[in-house]
């Protein structure tokens, strides 16, 4: 049983839910915008993609952040060898892998045909998280708008997995999360400064200073706020398909709003210049505030279906 909690805890199940639902809110907010109805095994093959994936990426990650986890979380599975380094690579490989697969036969029951497009996307998914694992962390903000890239193309993903020929249907969703993503991940990074300094990474709050880099994210959670309105009212007059409606844009608003609460929270702590405090704010209001706020918006998501 505490073999199993273990494992629980390196697949980081909170990201695995929050990947999971912006599956679904892809796919069936899709549904509902054609008039379709995804089957049973579509909505099952998605959920079923997204948890290997995401568990995937989470478990190669904390064998290339061990260096840094030492010492910002040595409480983890890695740190206090729970789990071997290598146990942790082979499997988080394979379980990327493994939803490669998915992805390519998520419709082969409905219409025998291998979902290519979703498959690439997959595929473009795990090479950009293996390079940001790797290399990312070496390389400011690229590493951090790699990440983004990841996160932001959660629910495209799960809209293209059951439909494969709709490709923009979910991009301008897409192009608003990835957007605040890059600040957000920018914002847990300066948590982590501490540990990513000893263990010789160069993310963007290494390279400037916490202080700056943080100004740096809050551009990032501004510009989500005229973005995210696009998928349910077309202000800029692009053409963009009208996807989503007052709830949508009710939980966008309040979403955007926590991101701006919660680096004003963490700033007032950061400039004390109190480094335990400091871990703490980021820890309560980047990480896990931010997380819990995600899942609010998916939830504002998926009520849309039914409004």
């Amino acid at each position: 049983m505490s073999k199993i909690l273990t494992w629980l805890r390196i697949i980081r199940p909170p990201i695995v839910f929050i990947s999971c639902l912006g599956g679904l809110v892809g796919a069936l907010n899709s549904a509902s915008h054609l008039q379709l109805s995804p089957s049973l095994s579509q909505i099952i093959m998605v959920i079923l993609g997204a948890a290997f994936l995401s568990a995937g990426l989470m478990i190669h990650n904390d064998v290339t952040d061990l260096k840094s986890d030492k010492i910002n979380r040595p409480h983890k599975p890695l740190p206090k060898n729970l789990i071997k380094t290598k146990t942790a690579r082979l499997t988080g490989i394979a379980l990327m892998l493994i939803s490669i697969i998915i992805a390519l036969l998520v419709n082969i029951r409905e219409n025998e045909l291998v979902n290519w497009n979703c498959g690439m996307l997959t595929f473009l998914i795990v090479v950009v998280g293996l390079y940001y694992n790797h290399y990312g962390k070496y390389q400011g903000i690229l590493g951090h708008i790699a990440v983004s890239f990841g996160v932001g193309a959660i629910p495209y993903w799960g809209a293209i997995a059951v439909f494969p020929t709709e490709l923009l249907i979910m991009f301008p969703l897409a192009l608003a999360i990835f957007t605040q993503e890059i600040g957000r991940e920018i914002m847990v990074n300066a948590g982590d400064f501490t540990g990513d300094l000893k263990a010789g990474f160069k993310t963007l709050p290494i390279q400037i200073g916490r202080k700056k880099s943080m100004y740096i994210a809050l551009i990032f959670y501004l510009l989500f706020i005229p973005l995210y309105p696009l998928p349910a009212f077309d202000w800029l007059g692009l053409g963009v398909p009208k996807i989503f409606g007052s709830l949508y844009l009710i939980g966008g608003g309040v979403f955007a709003l926590s991101l701006l609460l919660t680096w004003i929270l963490t700033y007032m702590v950061v400039i004390k210049n109190d480094e335990k405090k400091t871990w703490a704010a980021f820890e309560l209001y980047e990480r896990t505030g931010t997380r819990v706020m995600v899942i609010l918006f998916q939830v504002f998501l998926l009520f849309e279906i039914f409004y």
